[in-house]
This record gives C-alpha cells, structure tokens and sequence, in this order.
C-alpha cells in the first residue's frame, strides 16, 4: 500500500492551500511567442551560425529578470523577477508569466514592458515574437526542442502513442489566464463554467492562420490539437460536470494516471528523469511520502481546457497580439470575478442557482463540450451550443456581461478583442 492514501492528502492539502477566502480577485497572465527572423526561418535555441538564438535573448532579459535558471549542463533556460517569470516551451517559444495583479491595467502594463525589453532587441537582429496559436511558417518537425530532459520524455511518450503531442510541443502557442478561488466550492464553480466556455473562449481568441506550413481552415484549430494529444490527461478534467465533483476527484484522476517522467535528485545534487510511461501515479510515488516539487511536477503533467494548480488556470486562448491580450484579460475578469456574470453563464447553461453553490449535476457533461467544439469547427459563426445560441450570439453574451461587470476604466480594453473576435478570415467552415 506504502504511501498512496498519504500522498492523495498532500495533493488535496495543496491545492486547498491556494483558497483565499479573504481576498481574492488575481489575475495571472501567461502568453508564449513563436521566435522568428524576418526571413521567417526560425530563432533556435543556440544562435548556430544566425545572428541570434532564443537563449541570447534570455540574456539580454536578465538585466530586469535576474534570477537564472539552468539545467544540468548549465545551460539557460529560464528568468525571474519582479514583473514576472520568463519561460521557454518546447521548440523554444518564448514564454512571460506576468505576476498576478488585480488591476488589468497592471496586467498589460507588465507585459507591455516584457515586449519592448524583447521586440527592442530583436528587432535590430533582424528577428521578432509572433504570436499566433500554430507556428506560423514551419511544420511540427522541422523545429528542434531546447535542451531539456523533461521534452525529451515528453517526446518520446508521444509518439510511443502516436498522437498530436508533436505538434502541441513544437508548434502551438497560447495565452492563459489564471484566476482565484475562495473554497473548494468555488473552485469547482469555476472550473465548470470555464470548461463549458471553453468552445466560445477558444473561438474569441482564434488566431491560428496556418497550419503545418498551410493555411488553416479549421476554427480553433489549436484546442483540437490540444484535445488529441493524449485522452488520458487533456479536454475536460472527467466526471467535472457530476454531483459531488471536487478536489479529491481531480487529484484521483490525477493518481489513476501516468506522470510520464519523474525527476529525481541524485546524491550529488544533480537531477535526473525517470521515465513512468505507462505506471499511475499512485504507484510511481507509493514508496515516499510526495515532496512539494513532486506535487506540482503531477500536476503540470495534466492539460485539461481547465487546470487546478493553486488557482483555475483557464487555457482555451490562442497566443493573441499584444493589443488583445487585455481585452482577454478583462473579459475573464468580468465574467469570473462578477457574481452576477457566473450566475448568468450558469443560467444559460441551463443551471440553477442551487445546484451551483452545492456542486451537485449539472445539465451538461464532457460530451456536450465536444458537441460544442465540432459544431464550431463544422458551422463556425452560425453553430449552436448547448441550449440552442449561435455561437456569435454567445459571444455577444459574454462581451454583454464582462462589460457589465466591469469598472468603467477596465470596459475599454474589451473593445479590440470584440473586433479581433468578429473577424476570422482564415475560417472556412462548411
């Protein structure tokens, strides 16, 4: 039996640790770039024979973010600082997690400052950040992974199975928002409407053009992809939607599933992977109780539409241009941290108010939102969801209520990302 029923506490004990009962209303922003010459060639890793590589460009960022993190061989990988932490993802896009604010404007000003510390340094090296949900030039396999053991067991999981984590890991980019919650209660409230938003979300913040070197045709493309890399660990966290739902059923879906690897210190300090590719995580860890890092390694293995970490990571949002990403920020501020907002969303959703606060069954399951994700894909605009909206009358809905809910100065950031949303040249929907 060993240390299972001890290490499923210390996995609930962490994640009710990120309840704030007091005071709550954060938003954490994280957006990932695709690193592109102008030439459209790719910003590799090492700079090789070009005039600059993706780890010259942390250096130069070190400056404002400067505690450095290296792997084994004491090559740069990532930076820290005040304003945020600066991360690069498997192909070497590159990644700012601006530090949590309650204030959009602090959200965009934080960014904002990332990208003319990084576009300055670029753009006189002939190179820029791309945001864009699919790279927008190469395929999949023609972009190399950064020196970093865990994509390399990434990798390999992926194709031992044979799925799209390929082309997730080298060529995708998206920008999420993460957010507060009180109580478990809450938490689980918030994850049910996101998860059931995701669809719409997704098709707000479509921005993926081209497709593995071809124009894309396919509405949001990139969270099918993200839905098919492995059924296992992505789409909608299961049995979300049922009475009783909370963390102890996150976690044991987390259990009852492979970690893929398990980084292990050596005795010389070192750290070292294991692979764990077919074992649940209940057995990987049996043997010791789990470490703070070997919770938070298991829950980052897991790519839901929705995350539970120590807040509701809400991740359907293509990498967006810099002037929708506070619009995006604002929308999920209005429609997640509004009372009235939720209770609306839940409303339409066929929920009433009372099986809402309880967590017991909602009227919709997993298989709803991958109705709703196909009707887009197959009608775009003119799809509908759910109780029977468009989805361009959902989004009118949501833009509805986030404007509503939001203070005045914050309601104008809103406006790029309507327009963004309403014009999708690339869908071609039968």
């Amino acid at each position: 039996m060993g240390y299972q029923s001890e290490n499923r506490s210390a996995v609930i004990d962490y994640i009710a640790s990120g309840a704030k009962q007091e005071r709550q209303g954060m938003l954490g922003l994280e957006v990932e770039h695709h690193v592109l010459f102008y030439n459209g060639t790719q910003v590799t890793y090492a700079a090789h024979d070009k005039p600059v590589g993706v780890r010259d460009v942390l250096e130069h960022l070190s400056t404002w973010y400067p505690n450095r993190d290296y792997n084994a061989r004491h090559e740069l990988l990532g930076l820290s600082g005040q304003d945020g932490t600066i991360t690069l993802e498997p192909a070497a896009q590159l990644e700012i997690s601006v530090a949590p604010h309650e204030l959009v404007r602090h959200v965009d000003a934080a960014y904002q400052r990332f990208r003319n510390r990084t576009d300055a340094y670029l753009t006189v090296r002939g190179a820029m950040l791309v945001p864009s949900g699919y790279h927008p030039v190469l395929r999949a396999q023609e972009l190399e992974l950064i020196p970093k053991r865990r994509y390399d067991h990434m990798d390999d999981f992926f194709a031992s199975i044979g799925s799209h984590g390929d082309q997730m890991m080298r060529a995708s980019s998206s920008t999420q928002v993460s957010i507060d919650y009180a109580d478990e209660a809450d938490a689980v409230r918030k994850m049910r409407v996101a998860a059931a938003l995701a669809p719409v979300l997704a098709a707000i913040t479509d921005n993926t053009p081209v497709f593995e070197s071809r124009p894309n045709l396919v509405p949001i493309r990139r969270l099918e992809i993200w839905r098919e890399v492995d059924n296992a660990r992505c789409g909608t966290p299961p049995h979300l939607f049922e009475a009783g739902y909370g963390f102890g059923t996150y976690v044991d879906w987390l259990f009852d599933t492979s970690p893929i690897f398990v980084p292990r210190a050596s005795a010389d300090g070192d750290v070292t992977t294991q692979p764990a590719y077919t074992t649940p995580a209940r057995d990987v860890y049996a043997h010791a109780p789990m470490s703070r890092a070997d919770v938070e390694h298991l829950l980052s293995m897991f790519w839901p539409d929705v995350r539970l970490k120590q807040f509701v990571e809400i991740r359907p949002a293509d990498s967006l241009p810099p002037h929708a990403i506070a619009g995006y920020v604002a929308l999920i501020k209005g429609l997640f941290y509004a009372e009235a907002s939720l209770a609306a969303i839940e409303d339409a959703l066929g929920t009433d108010a009372g099986t809402a606060s309880t967590r017991g069954a909602w009227p919709i399951a997993e298989h709803d939102v991958t109705t709703a994700i196909a009707q887009i894909q197959e009608k775009g605009f003119a799809a509908h969801l759910y109780a029977g909206q468009t989805l361009r009358d959902w989004e009118d809905f949501l833009f509805c209520l986030a404007r509503q809910a939001l203070p005045e100065d914050e309601r104008a950031y809103l406006t790029p990302l309507a327009d963004f949303a309403a014009d999708k040249p690339w869908w071609c929907v039968r």
